[in-house]
């Protein structure tokens, strides 16, 4: 099951969750704010999350519960989110029972905003980014053929050559390759441009629209106020 660049954070501190939420967007994440532990469930089982946040010390919010549901859930729905713990409870029990369900990092309030950044360097390198891709010669989904190589695409089985422009076909190819996933303009520009300051989040617009002329609109789903998915059936 395809999980998303999402992180679903379980906390009430306004501090906490002001700085999370700004470290995690800059690393490209779309961020979920939990009500309590039940609602993060819920958030958890809809967005397929890489990353979950949980305060354990607080009448909200059960982390410990959360996390033993996570390991028993997690294996029968083949995901392997990062489970973080966060509290600013002092007590050692805490980090053991935390550790004891299963997850793979313990923070302490109030947040260390360097080191939390250096453990999502470790957790999310580039072979686990989003971004990355196993490189291809040619891939195919629905009557498509992208000839990576080439930067040809086209329409099957009748074998017609469609007329995209280069940046086109690698956002096309970009979104195609992670189906039903939805990217922000953000992300879509720094997985195509990277960190250049040539381009704006318009132009994504722009070759969005060039290729729903040229293929129609039954490939590319607007989510608004959200960003772009590439649907993987009509």
């Amino acid at each position: 099951m395809q999980q998303s660049r999402t992180a679903v954070i379980a906390d009430d501190d306004k501090e906490t969750l002001r700085d999370l939420v700004k470290i995690l967007e800059s690393e490209n994440f779309n961020v979920a704010l939990a009500l309590d532990t039940q609602h993060a469930i819920q958030l958890i089982n809809r967005h397929q999350p890489l990353l979950i946040i949980s305060e354990i010390a607080n009448h909200n919010y059960d982390g410990i519960s959360l996390f033993n549901y996570l390991k028993n859930e997690a294996t029968k729905k083949e995901l392997d989110p990062k489970i973080i713990a966060l509290t600013s409870n002092k007590e050692e029990r805490y980090e053991i029972m935390s550790y004891e369900s299963g997850i793979d990092y313990f923070l302490r309030k109030p947040l260390r905003k360097n080191a939390f950044k250096q453990r999502l360097s470790k957790f999310f390198g580039e072979e686990e980014s989003v971004f990355y891709l196993k490189p291809l010669g040619e891939y195919e989904i629905r009557d498509l053929h992208f000839d990576i190589k080439k930067h040809l695409l086209f329409k099957i089985p009748s074998n017609e050559l469609m007329e995209i422009q280069a940046k086109s076909f690698e956002i096309f190819l970009f979104l195609a390759r992670f189906p039903n996933q939805v990217f922000s303009r953000e992300q879509i520009m720094q997985a195509i441009w990277g960190n250049s300051s040539k381009v704006t989040l318009r132009s994504v617009d722009i070759h969005i629209l060039k290729i729903r002329q040229l293929l129609g609109e039954d490939y590319i789903k607007t989510i608004k106020g959200v960003g772009y998915l590439f649907k993987d059936k009509k």
